[in-house]
């Protein structure tokens, strides 16, 4: 299963929905572990690979984006629950060096009116030569135009000429990934660390230089940082490499297992096609509903 963030809401969450509190993460595992047997990323894995009959009664928490799960107070609800959890993180933010670029502009839409960040998107647009949008809440699905390689420029652009706050004041005030200080602290207590890329794009409009930048390098500064023999891969948004890109994961022996967001998958599935199901929406069809959607018995 996966979550995102956990605990207060800044701006730069505001546009993607309800969050996860820490409540409602306790909740949920209270309730997932009167199903399933807890069990770290690496040993579900295992599982999975042996076909164990076992394997469908465990079940791994992770979580996407590296957001800081100390100080949103995730780590202390595992700890109650003995959950060892993964989190996967975007290489390029750790330690609050940058913000992902679709926060950044659910920042602007939450701190900026809907007109100015209208009037300059747009703007921006016909530099760009991609369609305006003609009201702020159209923002974040018409940003799935952009061009991958020119994501973070573009979302830095609209920063600029919404007349955002300097970046690096905006990540003081929010503080919202790990730390270095807090990613040890969250491997000390148990918890592995996986990737989620370096800046969060589509993978799926991923050539094979930028699966290399996006992946296979900053997959192998993690391992060379963190230790041990491969790196855990979750995609952002789910969306996977084209097959000629994600043969390139499979050779570089660097990549460990590479997770979607469809729901669970039956054992004996190839590790990098391996999915996960969501606890923030409506946990009881994600978890439980599409398990007997896809794999009617």
């Amino acid at each position: 299963m996966y979550a995102h963030h956990v605990g207060i809401e800044g701006p730069h969450l505001a546009a993607f929905g309800p969050g996860l509190t820490v409540e409602r993460l306790d909740d949920h595992l209270t309730t997932l572990g009167r199903h399933f047997e807890f069990a770290p990323l690496q040993q579900v894995l295992a599982d999975n690979d042996d076909g164990a009959d076992g394997a469908s009664g465990r079940l791994a928490v992770t979580f996407d984006d590296g957001f800081d799960l100390i100080g949103g107070g995730a780590f202390d609800v595992l700890r109650a629950h003995g959950v060892t959890a993964t989190t996967f993180v975007l290489s390029a933010m750790l330690g609050n060096r940058g913000l992902m670029w679709r926060n950044k502009l659910s920042a602007i839409a939450a701190l900026r009116s809907p007109d100015q960040c209208v009037r300059a998107y747009n703007e921006l647009m016909v530099r760009v030569g991609l369609p305006g949008i003609g009201d702020v809440s159209q923002l974040l699905a018409a940003a799935w135009g952009w061009d991958m390689a020119r994501k973070d420029e573009l979302a830095d652009e609209l920063w600029a000429a919404c007349d955002m706050p300097a970046l690096v004041d905006f990540l003081e005030e929010h503080r919202p990934y790990f730390s270095a200080d807090g990613l040890a602290r969250w491997l000390a207590d148990g918890h592995g660390v996986g990737l989620h890329t370096a800046t969060h794009p589509d993978c799926s409009r991923l050539d094979a230089a930028g699966v290399r930048d996006e992946i296979l390098d900053p997959a192998r500064r993690l391992q060379a940082d963190l230790g041990g023999a491969s790196v855990p891969l979750s995609y952002p948004f789910g969306r996977r490499c084209q097959p000629a890109q994600e043969r390139l994961l499979a050779e570089s022996g660097i990549i460990d297992c590479a997770l979607g967001i469809r729901g669970f998958s039956p054992r004996d599935t190839d590790r990098l096609r391996l999915e996960r199901a969501s606890i923030e929406d409506d946990m009881h069809f994600s978890v439980y509903g599409k398990a007997f959607l896809v794999f009617p018995r």
